[in-house]
């Protein structure tokens, strides 16, 4: 695992130049140590999010829309710069070539399996499996194609029950021809891709918090956590387009009859919904930390208050009761920083204006640069590689990264309605490659104005 050190910063502005805090008069720069705290989102884009844990690599995978790519790290607040596959493409025109949605990848017996929901060539969405070639999840994929139950109708969201070995196929449907309700079912799996008995109805919107924001009512999403006693499933209410998205829970005893309806107790209240000025927040998964010492759950949210679909990643740690029921909390606002998953191996360096003694102008907020001004970075690097450079900032000009004008993701990380500053902070991310020990990263400002609140370097 590499090992960063972050030695100095140094702004030169009109000609000034402005050092960072150093440890003694013979030295003029400082090294840092590493910040034990991440701020969501993990992802800028993305919705339907499904990480996994196996062994110590985290699989994850969310919707695209056309295709089903794969991500792994050791790192789960890493995915932004994760290693990623594309392991299927539809073929154009066929019943599952548009609209791919919530795919899911399970480990089942050796090989990977991978859930997800698609229409296509006039056909409604239905749900399909792939398989993989061997225990890679970048492996080689085969379409072993549509899993259903007698009914089939109108499907999404399908994920897997493991009770002692036996197999149970979970999702969101329709109860007929027509979308006026999205209902959650249940069937029983002859093995990983086919399903052997009929579908039972566990639950369908009946409380007024199910039924927020519009026709279809809507339960969706179903996510299965387990505990010492019981078996939940997690799942997403009211309307996704709408602040009103949130999460319910069905429980049914460990060693149940899953298949019998009156196995199942729906909780009258939702478990986790918008609040901290984070709206929607839905279709969760969940994971253990690095050190298998804590819980997490992985979920999306609308970027700001009425975006509907258009949502990002976050994830947050979350307890188990006495009584073997999670406890989520409310959602942690975007402004809060997160402790790093227990054991989490990234490593992040991280200055702040506090760290830096300046003699130019300074913002309630950060420095402030303008056009022609720039940032010196001297990154101490233990090896040559790849490196992740974020910058938090407000502005309304451009910046350059050793001469790069490609920011990769850039994405709204405060917005205004949280009463910050009337520009929004954004983070932009670079990925540099950088030489075996000491580097020199310059950030200029090519037009504008350029607010800095802090900069980070990661090595994921």
């Amino acid at each position: 695992m590499k090992k960063s050190v972050l030695t100095g910063i140094v702004i030169f502005a009109a000609g000034i130049g402005l050092a960072a805090c150093t440890p003694d008069e013979s030295s003029d720069s400082v090294s840092t140590e590493y910040t034990k705290e991440f701020y969501n989102p993990i992802l800028p884009d993305g919705a339907d999010p499904w990480m996994t844990k196996h062994e110590d690599t985290y699989i994850y995978t969310h919707t695209t829309g056309s295709n089903i790519t794969i991500w792994q790290s050791d790192s789960p607040t890493s995915m932004m710069n994760a290693e990623s596959k594309v392991v299927w493409e539809p073929t154009p025109g066929t019943e599952n070539s548009q609209n791919i949605w919530a795919p899911e990848i399970h480990f089942i017996d050796g090989k990977w399996y991978v859930y997800y929901a698609a229409d296509g060539g006039g056909s409604q969405h239905r749900m399909y499996v792939l398989e993989s070639e061997n225990e890679d999840p970048f492996s080689e994929y085969t379409d072993v194609g549509q899993i259903t139950d007698p009914t089939d109708k109108w499907g999404i969201d399908g994920t897997v029950i493991d009770q002692d070995g036996e197999l149970f196929y979970v999702w969101s449907g329709w109860e007929g021809d027509e979308n006026v309700s999205q209902h959650t079912y249940i069937a029983g799996m002859e093995s990983p891709k086919e399903l052997n008995t009929d579908r039972v109805e566990l639950s369908r919107p009946e409380y007024d918090w199910e039924m927020e924001g519009g026709e279809p009512s809507i339960n969706e999403g179903p996510q299965i956590l387990y505990t010492e006693d019981y078996i939940h499933i997690v799942y997403s209410a009211s309307g996704s387009w709408s602040d009103f998205y949130k999460l319910g829970i069905l429980t049914a005893e460990k060693n149940a009859d899953l298949l019998d309806p009156d196995s199942w107790t729906k909780q009258e209240d939702p478990v986790f919904q918008s609040g901290n000025n984070v709206f929607g927040p839905g279709h969760a998964s969940f994971v253990e930390s690095p050190d298998s010492s804590e819980q997490w759950i992985v979920y999306h949210a609308a970027k700001e208050q009425g975006s509907g679909w258009t949502r990002n990643v976050r994830m947050q740690p979350f307890e188990i009761n006495e009584d073997g029921f999670p406890e989520f909390g409310e959602p942690v606002p975007v402004t809060e920083p997160l402790p790093l998953p227990a054991g989490d191996p990234v490593n992040i360096t991280k200055y702040t204006p506090e760290d830096i003694e300046t003699e130019g102008e300074m913002t309630d907020e950060g420095i402030l640069a303008e056009t022609d001004q720039s940032l010196t970075i001297q990154y101490d690097a233990p090896e040559a590689g790849e490196y992740y450079l974020y910058l938090y900032w407000r502005s309304n000009g451009a910046v350059t990264v050793n001469g790069s004008t490609d920011s990769g993701d850039t994405f709204t990380f405060f917005n205004n309605n949280q009463g910050l500053q009337d520009e929004p902070l954004a983070v932009s991310s670079y990925r540099l490659n950088l030489e075996e020990g000491e580097n020199t990263v310059e950030l200029s400002v090519t037009n504008g104005t350029f607010d800095l609140d802090h900069i980070e370097m990661k090595d994921h």
